[in-house]
């Protein structure tokens, strides 16, 4: 949101009381869980009015952290400029105006209890037609996939630019004309899912009583603005900067709004960048949160303090460090849910979802170098000293906000693994390694031997050939065999065993491998599993990101690309429950002649 960051740092340490949570009354508001969404990822090429103008349609790639893109469909990614991942795979994106992205978005949301998406609207929809009609397009596509998940939607009007340029200098008319020909006349704030407090359908206007980002500083404007919306039926948030009210605690905070945020129903602060460490988060709370708080009380206003994970702004500028604000590994971003819990709070507003640029998503995000772009500086999840899977922040909001709600007692040490997985291995040491001793698992295999194969060794040596036989790490799996032609030419390598032990599949679970195919047969292989009832992955009807079944046989559609590095990732949540009692390796194309040859490496199962 390009919100200015104080390098303030704010010392001392209070022990902060534990307070009952307030109890929350019926609406989407108080008692929730809300996260910013910005959707303004455009690539050329991307079919959005913004990807069609070419090198303008890069729009906002100066990414601090990257996000974990396994999910993705082939279809739904673009090429960057930024290089190759490690692995010598070409880099992409997604872009936020399309169905497929954003309706992944809130499936997450759903599943890791985020209730309500503050859709963020910028002043260029006043006057750019492009910028325009690709928001409208990203808020309507919300909608729908809001409406299809249960999850919550509101505009939220970011200021800045109100004092000239952006909005402009008559941003008061220009936010009212946008909420009547979009927000009423397009039916946005009548959809089902369009967020609600008191009945009122909810607007935030960001940036009240701050002095950055060109924000106007004229109280009068904004009381007329809220006062408008007001008269319109709405339940009005103010976005107001850090120190609204506690004066002298930061510069940004004008004086005179008194009266304009008394005039909001609900007050929501700025915090991002202003804590980094514990000692910040619980002064904050007792300086800032408890005042600010007992006002909002006496006021009848709800009050709706802000949560982030970290931020860093060094690809937006250099001059600034890097990892400006450290992460912790979850540290900071669960300091600041136990003091919210701490006073009773019950709602909180996530900043932000899918804000890769200036290092705030919580959405899935690169767990380390493997999986960004080489030769540019990017924040992985693993910066600050912790091994992580790339949901964690997701993991940790859940957790957050089940406490802040009272679903969960007060905890002021994070409560979330790091992982959740199933099975992590790229064949390391000192992680799960194969069980055969190069022999094909003959009890499933070609009674007609039309295959002879080999578990090939697992060994660095594989990393010596070319230096791409391995995706991370210095180890991967070599599959290696010849095909002598027939109706049913397959052959299964056992390569994890867990028959003493079953791995049982939930709801959520995901299965992620990479696969390097060297020639055309090698297309035909993948990972398969038996289940302890004699079921088996590939007899069911799962499918890979793009469709494909999750079968060997269907040769991962026969487009991956040879000699380089592909990504299979599939959702196994209709097999939940089912017990995982082998791993397999297996070639299966019928009618094969010669020999088929590949590595896989990286194989997940995580929930």
């Amino acid at each position: 949101m390009n919100r200015k960051i104080s390098t303030m740092i704010l010392s001392s340490c209070l022990a902060a009381a534990l307070d009952q949570p307030l109890p929350a009354r019926a609406g989407d508001i108080v008692g929730h869980v809300i996260a910013g969404y910005q959707g303004w990822f455009a690539n050329p090429g991307d079919g959005s009015p913004v990807g069609k103008l070419g090198t303008r349609g890069n729009d906002h790639h100066n990414l601090e952290t990257y996000p974990d893109l396994r999910e993705f469909p082939d279809s739904e990614l673009f090429p960057t400029s930024w290089g190759n991942l490690p692995n010598g795979t070409p880099s992409k994106m997604f872009s936020s105006d399309r169905a497929f992205t954003i309706e992944r978005h809130v499936e997450w949301m759903k599943q890791y209890g985020v209730d309500v998406a503050a859709v963020q609207r910028f002043g260029e929809v006043a006057n750019d037609v492009d910028y325009r009609q690709q928001k409208n397009e990203v808020t309507t596509r919300m909608m729908k996939s809001c409406q299809a998940n249960g999850v919550k939607f509101y505009i939220e009007y970011d200021a800045s630019g109100s004092g000239g340029g952006g909005w402009g200098p008559d941003f008061v008319s220009g936010i009212q004309r946008d909420w009547t020909e979009f927000g009423v006349r397009q039916k946005i704030a009548a959809s089902p899912a369009y967020a609600r407090e008191n009945g009122k359908p909810v607007v935030e206007l960001w940036g009240i009583g701050g002095s950055f980002n060109n924000i106007s500083a004229d109280p009068v404007k904004w009381l007329t603005l809220i006062n408008w919306f007001k008269a319109q039926g709405c339940y009005v948030i103010a976005g107001v900067p850090t120190g609204w009210k506690i004066t002298g605690s930061f510069s940004d905070a004008l004086t005179g709004f008194d009266n304009v945020y008394a005039a909001c129903n609900g007050i929501n602060p700025w915090i991002v960048g202003r804590l980094r460490s514990d000692d910040d988060c619980d002064r904050y709370a007792s300086r800032n949160l408890g005042p600010e708080l007992a006002w909002c009380k006496q006021k009848g206003i709800d009050y709706i303090p802000c949560v982030y994970p970290g931020t860093s702004f060094y690809n937006s500028n250099q001059n600034s460090a890097k990892n400006i604000c450290p992460r912790r590994s979850g540290d900071l971003m669960w300091r600041q849910f136990a003091n919210i819990r701490s006073k009773g709070v019950t709602t909180c507003f996530v900043s932000m979802f899918d804000e890769y640029n200036e290092a705030t998503a919580i959405a899935k995000t690169a767990e380390d170098v493997s999986q960004m772009p080489a030769g540019k500086w990017y924040l992985p999840l693993t910066a600050d000293g912790a091994s992580m899977s790339s949901d964690y922040y997701l993991r940790l909001t859940s957790d957050g906000g089940k406490m802040m709600k009272g679903q969960s007692a007060l905890q002021w040490t994070k409560p979330t693994p790091y992982w959740n997985d199933l099975l992590n291995t790229g064949f390391e040491p000192g992680q799960p390694q194969p069980t055969w001793m190069n022999t094909p698992d003959t009890a499933y295999n070609n009674s007609a031997k039309n295959v002879s194969g080999y578990a090939a060794d697992i060994g660095v040596e594989c990393s010596l050939r070319t230096g791409k036989q391995f995706q991370s790490g210095s180890t991967s799996l070599m599959y290696s065999g010849t095909a002598n032609g027939g109706a049913a030419t397959y052959c299964y390598y056992k390569v994890l065993d867990f028959s003493a032990k079953p791995l049982t599949i939930g709801s959520n679970t995901l299965l992620h491998y990479w696969i390097y195919p060297q020639n055309e047969n090698g297309r035909f292989a993948g990972i398969d599993m038996l289940f302890t009832d004699g079921t088996t992955l590939g007899k069911s009807k799962c499918v890979d990101q793009n469709g494909i079944a999750l079968r060997a046989s269907a040769g991962h559609g026969g487009s991956i690309p040879l000699n380089a590095w592909s990504v299979v990732t599939g959702q196994l949540g209709s097999l939940a429950g089912k017990k995982v009692s082998k791993i397999w390796v297996v070639f299966d194309r019928a009618g094969a002649t010669g020999q088929y040859r590949g590595y896989i490496d990286d194989v997940r199962l995580t929930n």
